[in-house]
């Protein structure tokens, strides 16, 4: 948790920032109340008044009198480690100038309360969202572990019981990305669907985000449901890239179903598609799963097919037309319309393309070797956003 991330709970919504703009990264791992402890006439131990990356929260009633305090408060609090200082404006609507001017040359965030919110209350809010945060690092470890390695059943069920959920007999998994890499908060608006589930769970994953459903039927029409809840809640669909898995007895193929939901919006998004079923990808289900378990091997196909186009001094339209070639399947006529050019152009591209990877066979084996390697280059980026 950070300061930025402080400011975003409900309790500090209206929460203003005065000073350190440039300090709102600071990790938070606290929050201290102060009162007379930087008063003259107080002399507390120091290095111990107040732990290190806390937010002090005051209504600096220890400097009513002597406004000249608070500038040495601030720099024995930069000094202590805290994170940002948060006063209510009680005593005084607004800091000294020379106040603000220190804190911003430090970063170190001022903020000021935004209405009459209770110290208790802040603290009680930031250490539950602290604890959240913590639990869904948790549960992201967890689904990492179970995509990325091969288990035993036995790690399975101990992971399973780790994530303390009341599961039904069949999981069915989806995985969600935003299409817009700008949209905001769009995992939070997504969580708001877990009260409805009620033997399931949602859990961030890198750039996307799971949602996992169990049932006691294996024909629980989750997809229809998924559609049901984004409407409810007026979360429109057209938002998002979707993955969805097969179904899976959930103690023995959670992992699969993972996989398989995380591969679809994967292969989805490559394909400028919105939505994927794994069941639908056919051979595509190859190249992941080849990623994933020879990423080396994979790769080093990759670097010497298209070495020739990914050269510093090779032309950039090059790469660009191999990667549209291939998401169109191999329609000319679409790939022009996709570089604005005229198809001759598109297959004068091609064809220099060919030469230049070497591939003298037919016209299928060219395609063939092209678009393995370009859904393999596609992948990595998508996977390690290189």
């Amino acid at each position: 948790m950070n300061v930025e991330n402080f400011l975003q709970l409900p309790i500090t919504k209206n929460f203003t920032v005065v000073a350190g703009h440039n300090g709102l990264h600071r990790t938070v791992q606290n929050v201290e109340i102060l009162d007379f402890e930087f008063s003259p006439d107080i002399h507390p131990a120091r290095e111990t008044a107040f732990s290190p990356n806390s937010v002090v929260l005051s209504s600096l009633l220890f400097a009513k009198q002597q406004p000249d305090y608070l500038l040495n408060a601030v720099k024995s609090l930069i000094e202590l480690g805290a994170s940002a200082l948060a006063y209510k404006p009680v005593i005084f609507r607004s800091l000294p100038d020379e106040v603000l001017i220190y804190a911003d040359k430090e970063n170190f965030p001022i903020l000021k309360f935004g209405g009459d919110e209770f110290f208790e209350k802040i603290i009680l809010e930031t250490m539950a969202y602290a604890n959240t945060q913590d639990y869904s690092f948790f549960l992201e470890t967890i689904l990492r572990r179970l995509i990325e390695e091969d288990m035993t059943q036995e790690q399975l069920k101990s992971f399973l019981q780790q994530m303390n959920k009341p599961f039904e007999k069949y999981v069915f998994v989806v995985n969600l990305r935003a299409k817009d890499s700008f949209q905001s908060n769009w995992k939070q608006s997504l969580m708001a669907l877990e009260p409805l589930l009620k033997t399931g769970l949602i859990c961030s994953y890198g750039e996307s985000l799971f949602i996992i459903m169990t049932h006691s039927s294996q024909q629980f029409q989750f997809e229809k449901v998924l559609h049901e809840w984004l409407a409810l809640y007026a979360l429109p669909i057209e938002l998002y890239t979707i993955g969805y898995s097969n179904s899976y007895d959930s103690q023995t193929g959670f992992p699969f179903a993972l996989r398989e939901a995380f591969a679809a919006s994967i292969f989805a998004e490559i394909d400028l598609m919105p939505s994927y079923h794994y069941s639908h990808l056919a051979s595509d289900c190859l190249f992941i799963e080849l990623y994933r378990k020879e990423p080396a091997f994979a790769m080093d196909y990759v670097t010497k097919f298209l070495a020739p186009l990914l050269d510093d001094k090779a032309d950039p339209d090059l790469i660009e037309t191999a990667i549209t070639y291939i998401i169109k399947k191999g329609n000319i006529k679409e790939v022009a319309v996709a570089h604005f050019c005229h198809p001759n152009t598109i297959r004068y591209r091609l064809a220099k393309i060919r030469q230049l990877v070497g591939c003298i066979d037919n016209d299928y084996v060219f395609y063939e070797r092209l678009a393995a390697a370009i859904k393999l280059y596609l992948l990595h980026h998508k996977l390690t956003g290189a």
